[in-house]
């Protein structure tokens, strides 16, 4: 062995043996190296309870996008709570959770906020609704958060609605959301959003998105999955950066109660649907769901 092969080595052993000391259960990493940090400390020591917080802090120009836990699993929210019985007896592996950033200008984050608020070059500020069939919006602002006027106003399609206004040099900016009326609930058996980060490998490309919903008995171990519906969704755009679509497949009065249903999804290279080698992003898990719903995920 190289003598800096052994000082590397030797590093990363004093580094896993402070983290150990330390009594944390997980080795945070962040990708990329210069999106941010993470902040990690122990709130709670007892005999049958120790609880972690693992706090993704941003880099300016940054912002947390989600954490890619361990063994398996993603959460949205930046800290991560972990709480776990020190009695019981666990494995000497690393176990190792990455905490995402991504650019602020360059991608949103997914869609479970209703209002979304970024800040854009030009001195521009950029508000994002992601709309409800039969609900009107209202977009106020204010300096002082007393004195309150209506900018921007939409009525909701199911879409995602994008408002920009310049910025007001030296002055505080506030915003709300107004909703008018009642979401109207379509008649199909599950309904949503699906979003997905695209690469620069595949920019400038369409794809085509099959989203499917199963039915099964689970009181039949040994009896196959029947295909309740389907939709397919072409002209998906699956280039870099954030990109959402939304299904509505199925008929919820055809529906029957003493069944289980699970929601399977799919983006292809155009004209190869149902090719595994031109598969490009997928859900991933056993998504099991109850009907009528309203469903909504990220693809891999």
């Amino acid at each position: 062995m190289t003598r800096s092969k052994i000082l590397s080595a030797f590093v990363f052993i004093l580094i896993l043996s402070s983290s150990l000391g330390q009594g944390l259960f997980y080795w945070p990493q962040v990708s990329p190296a210069e999106g941010g940090t993470v902040s990690s400390s122990i709130v709670l020591r007892a005999e049958d309870s120790i609880v972690e917080h693992y706090q993704a802090v941003p880099a300016p120009g940054y912002v947390f996008d989600s954490w890619s836990l361990y063994p398996q699993g993603e959460q949205a929210e930046s800290l991560f709570v972990h709480t776990y019985d020190p009695r019981l007896i666990t494995t000497l592996d690393i176990k190792i959770i990455t905490a995402r950033f991504i650019k602020e200008d360059t991608v949103s984050k997914p869609l479970r906020k209703v209002l979304e608020i970024r800040r854009k070059k030009g001195n521009q500020i950029e508000l994002s609704v992601f709309s409800q069939l039969g609900v009107g919006y209202i977009i106020y602002n204010s300096s002082n958060m007393k004195d309150w006027s209506a900018i921007g106003t939409g009525q909701g399609d199911g879409e995602e609605q994008v408002w920009t206004f310049p910025t007001q040099q030296g002055r505080n900016g506030f915003y709300r959301l107004l909703k008018l009326g009642a979401a109207e609930r379509p008649e199909s058996a599950v309904f949503g959003e699906l979003s997905y980060t695209g690469t620069p490998q595949v920019g400038g490309e369409k794809g085509t998105a099959l989203v499917r919903l199963w039915e099964y008995d689970p009181r039949i171990a040994d009896k196959a999955a029947e295909l309740f519906a389907e939709q397919t969704i072409e002209e998906i755009p699956i280039g870099p950066g954030l990109k959402r679509f939304r299904f509505e497949l199925g008929d919820q009065t055809k529906a029957k109660p003493d069944r289980s249903y699970y929601i399977t999804a799919a983006i292809y290279r155009k004209g190869k649907v149902g090719d595994a080698n031109a598969q490009i992003y997928f859900l991933n898990g056993f998504n099991t769901i109850d009907l009528p719903s309203e469903f909504s995920a990220m693809l891999r």
